[in-house]
């Protein structure tokens, strides 16, 4: 299983945002090829039929579709850390070699990713209460995210062009429950990155250390003194700290 080819970097993005909200950060990648991981949920164009378990379906078709060529790392950010665990399920190393398969999910880097066990929902995972920034739109079940700036972008500048970049997302995909996620399994042992984001309006710190010790694993935490978003904020040392785990988890 083991390859010099650098692998390529699927981008799982979090609740009310897509793939391109990490333009800012392609370029700190040291030339790594990504590659957009995008989930219905959000922006669904009939969101009471959304699910957990769809988001997971797509974006585990992203991945079968990206091993034919090679290996895979998953960036998740905040709800693609639920979305992605599920979809990962059984493409580590060990259980892809097993199967005859020369690729695998290589390792998994969490940014304030929210963790869930199986069986459990978003919803679940926050503690069962929405925080007050969560505007439920019943009528059209959409959950929306308000203040966005003051929530998500707290440690940048105003800009019009950042609260256009988010989006309504689903509310039935907080809602449903998430399937068993593979970063419990024993293939991802050193293959484990979370960011933790010290100045997070959205996921406070204590949040994230409940998902993490919750886990149960062994993660490499990192911490940046940013808000919710730092591919936005700081994608310069963001993009230097993927690197660098990425280079760990190729010489494993």
């Amino acid at each position: 299983m083991a390859s010099t080819e650098r692998p390529i970097l699927v981008i799982c993005p979090g609740a009310f945002g897509k793939s391109d909200g990490f333009d800012k950060l392609i370029p700190h990648l040291n030339g790594l090829e990504t590659h957009p991981g995008a989930y219905p949920s959000c922006n669904h164009p009939d969101p009471t039929t959304a699910t957990c378990a769809d988001d997971i379906s797509s974006f585990r078709k992203t991945l079968l579709s990206l091993l034919e060529k090679r290996n895979v790392v998953i960036l998740a950010h905040s709800f693609g850390g639920v979305v992605a665990g599920g979809a990962a399920k059984d493409l580590d190393v060990d259980t892809r070699k097993s199967q005859g398969h020369a690729t695998a999910v290589v390792g998994l880097i969490y940014v304030v990713g929210n963790i869930t066990l199986k069986g459990e929902s978003l919803f679940d995972a926050v503690g069962g209460a929405y925080p007050p920034f969560i505007k439920y739109q019943a009528t059209k079940g959409w959950v929306l995210i308000e203040p966005a700036m003051d929530v998500l972008f707290n440690d940048c500048e105003y800009d019009p062009e950042l609260v256009a970049s988010v989006y309504p997302h689903a509310h039935n995909a907080f809602e449903t429950k998430a399937s068993a996620p593979a970063w419990q399994d024993k293939g991802f042992d050193g293959r484990r990155t979370y960011i933790r984001t010290l100045q997070d309006n959205c996921n406070p710190t204590a949040l994230q250390d409940i998902w993490i010790n919750k886990s149960g694993v062994t993660w490499d935490v990192f911490n940046f003194d940013t808000g919710h978003m730092p591919f936005v904020s700081k994608p310069e040392p963001l993009g230097a700290q993927i690197v660098k785990s990425i280079d760990k988890f190729m010489e494993l």
